[in-house]
């Protein structure tokens, strides 16, 4: 869920994956539609349009909006052959006073990127933590300061291990631990 201050330019950034090769959409040209709920209204004037590649992160696609209503919102984001992904927005009229604390927990401010084991044979490392071919090997994180307009010189990054039962689990049982 996304919640941001009325008229306030916030992103809407999505990663859009292959449901059949579980990798994510580079080079596509992905859509983005926001609506208002209840009842699925297109806004007036309409919201939606293309989502550019980010160069700085192959495969997301973003943008940034603005909503000059209070009110609860969905944002599609689209691509021939991936999975559709959904978003819930709710624009709020939170007043000068609690901004400082919306801003502190932005986040876009936190990168998260599922890293997918490819390849047919798995690496030691994978063959000990059973991971199975196109679920996730591992996850990295990266924290970024606001005022930064890339994901170069993040603040904190780390990597979270994904360890399976059996390499036919389609879920993690754990979380974490070292490779």
């Amino acid at each position: 869920m996304i919640r941001v201050n009325i008229n306030e330019t916030f992103p809407i950034a999505v990663t859009l994956v292959d449901e059949i090769l579980a990798i994510p959409a580079t080079g596509k040209t992905v859509y983005y539609d926001v609506r208002q709920l209840p009842g699925d209204v297109p806004l007036s004037p309409v919201l939606s349009g293309t989502l550019p590649e980010s160069p700085v992160e192959p495969g997301i696609y973003k943008t940034l909006v603005s909503i000059g209503e209070v009110g609860t919102y969905v944002v599609y984001a689209t691509c021939s052959g991936f999975l559709a992904s959904t978003e819930e927005l709710i624009v709020d009229n939170f007043g000068e006073e609690v901004l400082p604390a919306v801003y502190a927990n932005r986040h876009y401010n936190i990168s998260v990127e599922d890293v997918i084991r490819t390849t047919d044979t798995p690496t030691a490392n994978q063959a000990l933590r059973n991971i199975p071919k196109g679920r996730t090997d591992y996850i990295i994180t990266k924290i970024k300061r606001d005022e930064d307009t890339d994901w170069s010189d993040p603040v904190a990054q780390g990597n979270v291990y994904a360890w399976y039962r059996n390499d036919k689990e389609k879920v993690p049982y754990k979380m974490g631990g070292a490779s």
